[in-house]
C-alpha cells in the first residue's frame, strides 16, 4: 500500500522506507533503544540512577548513538553490536524494558533492514514525534482499511481536555499508545486500557520516551466496554475503536436508551465515570449526532446541559472526518458552542493542528463561517439534531448594496432583450 504524506523539502519517504523493512522486525523498540542511549549518554554523572530506573548499563560499543556512528563509516561490527545492545535490554531488571525487548527477534534484522532502521531514526530528532509517526504509519501500511485517527487530532483531544483547567485523574478506556495521557502537560494518575497486545507494548515504550513514571499509570490489555467499577476520574480522553463488540448484559444497564449502538453505550459509560466537575472529551460518529437510536442520548445530554462543545474536524486524510464532543459537568453556561473550522491538513512532517479551535474553545466566542454559540430552545427546535453544518454557515458571501443589485438586473435584462431580438431576427432570415 502507498500512503502519500505532504512532506517537507529533503525528507526521506518514511511510508517507502517501513513498507521495504520486514513487518515482522518493529522500528519502535528501536527508537526507544536511541532514546535509552541518549539517556545513558546524559546520565555520565548519574549512572546509579539511570541503572536504578532502567535496569541496564550499555557499554559504550553498545549505544545505539555509537553503532549509528560506525554504520555511517561503513564499520563490520555494527550487526553484532545491536545484538549485544539488545541481549543487555532483554535482561534488564526494569520488566517493562525487558518484556518490550524479549519480543524483537534479532535474528530477522540483516544488514539492509538496520540500515533502513538508521535511516529512519536519523531523520528526526525528537523522538516522541518520531513514535508518533512511525506507530501510525506501521499501523496503515499493514491495516490497508485503516480507521486510526492520526496523532495531531489525538494531541488536539489532549489539548482540549487540559484547555483552562488541571488534570489530575485521568481515564482512557480505548488507548492506541497512550498519546492521550503523554500530550498533557502533566496529571497524577492516569487509568488506561489497551486492546491490542502490540498497541500495549507501544504504549509502554511512549510513556518511556516521554519520561513519565510508569507509577503513575495503571495500564491493562484489554478491552471495555462497559467498567463496572464505580471509580470517578475529573478528566476523560478517548477515542472509541472503530469496531467495538457489545453484549447484552451491556445493553442492560442502558436499556432506557433503546440503542444497540456500541459506541452510545461506551459514551454513556465513560459519563458515569465523571466526578462533579469532570470533563470528558471524545471522538463520535454523525450518526450519534442526527440519527434517530441516539435521539434519548442527546436529551439527555442538552436536557442536563452537560453537552458543552461539538467540533466537526475534517481532517482531509483518507477522508477520515470526525466529531469531536466535549461533555462537561461543571459547565458555567447554558448554551452549546458548535464548531466548524475549513478543512485542514494535519500530516506528520507538517503543523499539528489548527490553532484556531483551541482559540474558540478557550474564548467560547463566535467567529463567522467557524464557530457559533446557540441556545437549549433552538436545538429542541431542530429536534435535538447535533450536527454543526447546521449551525455554523460555513458559505463565504459579502455584502452587496440593493441598488447595485437592481442596476445589474436591468443590465442584465437589457442584455437578455438584446440577444432575443438577434435570435428573432436570424428566424426570420431562415423563414424569408
Amino acid at each position: 500500500m502507498r500512503i502519500n504524506l505532504k512532506r517537507r523539502p529533503n525528507s526521506i519517504d518514511l511510508p517507502r522506507l517501513l513498507e521495504r523493512i520486514d513487518s515482522k522486525v518493529d522500528v519502535i523498540p528501536f527508537i526507544t533503544m536511541k532514546y535509552l542511549s541518549q539517556k545513558q549518554e546524559a546520565s555520565d554523572k548519574n549512572s546509579t540512577e539511570f541503572q536504578e530506573k532502567y535496569g541496564i548499563t550499555f557499554r559504550d560499543y553498545e549505544l545505539l548513538t555509537n553503532i549509528i556512528k560506525k554504520q555511517e563509516a561503513k564499520e563490520d561490527s555494527c550487526l553484532s553490536d545491536v545484538k549485544s545492545a539488545l541481549n543487555v535490554l532483554k535482561n534488564s531488571s526494569n520488566e517493562d524494558i525487558k518484556e518490550i525487548f524479549s519480543r524483537v527477534d534479532e535474528e530477522k534484522i540483516t544488514k539492509e533492514i538496520f540500515d533502513d532502521i538508521v535511516e529512519i531514526l536519523e531523520s528526526e530528532d525528537d523522538l516522541k514525534k518520531l513514535f508518533k509517526q512511525v506507530n501510525y504509519l506501521q499501523y496503515a501500511i499493514k491495516n490497508e482499511d485503516n480507521k486510526r485517527i492520526i496523532p495531531p487530532t489525538v494531541e488536539l483531544l489532549s489539548n482540549l481536555a487540559s484547555t483552562n483547567r488541571k488534570t489530575n485523574n485521568v481515564y482512557d478506556p480505548s488507548s492506541i499508545d497512550a498519546q492521550t495521557i503523554t500530550e498533557l502537560d502533566d496529571f497524577n494518575h492516569a487509568t488506561i486500557h489497551i486492546k491490542d497486545e502490540e498497541d500495549y507494548y507501544h504504549a509502554k515504550q511512549n510513556i518511556i520516551l516521554s519520561d513519565i513514571s510508569p507509577d503513575k499509570v495503571s495500564m491493562c490489555n484489554d478491552e471495555i466496554l462497559i467498567d463496572e467499577d464505580d471509580k470517578k476520574y475529573d478528566t476523560i480522553i478517548s477515542v472509541p475503536y472503530s469496531k467495538q463488540k457489545i453484549k447484552n448484559e451491556n445493553i442492560e444497564r442502558y436499556a432506557e436508551y433503546e440503542s444497540k449502538n456500541p459506541k452510545l453505550i461506551h459514551l454513556l459509560n465513560m459519563i458515569d465515570h465523571l466526578d462533579s466537575d469532570g470533563l470528558l472529551v471524545t471522538t463520535t460518529t454523525q450518526g450519534l449526532l442526527v440519527k434517530k437510536d441516539a435521539l434519548k442520548l442527546r436529551k439527555y445530554l442538552i436536557d442536563n446541559n452537560l453537552l458543552d462543545v461539538v467540533i466537526e474536524y475534517e481532517s482531509g486524510y483518507r477522508s477520515r472526518d470526525i466529531t469531536i464532543l466535549v461533555i462537561n459537568n461543571n459547565k458555567k453556561t447554558d448554551d452549546f458552542l458548535f464548531i466548524k473550522p475549513p478543512e485542514m491538513f494535519p500530516t506528520f512532517l507538517l503543523p499539528a493542528f489548527n490553532e484556531n479551535i483551541l482559540e474558540i474553545y478557550k474564548e467560547r466566542k463566535i467567529e463567522p463561517r467557524l464557530s457559533n454559540i446557540i441556545n437549549k430552545d433552538e436545538i429542541i427546535k431542530n429536534e435535538y439534531n447535533l450536527n454543526p453544518k447546521r449551525y455554523v454557515y460555513t458559505l463565504d458571501y459579502k455584502k452587496v448594496a440593493v441598488d447595485d443589485i437592481l442596476k445589474n438586473q436591468r443590465e442584465y435584462s437589457d442584455e437578455i432583450k438584446k440577444l432575443d431580438d438577434e435570435i428573432d431576427d436570424l428566424l426570420s432570415m431562415l423563414t424569408d
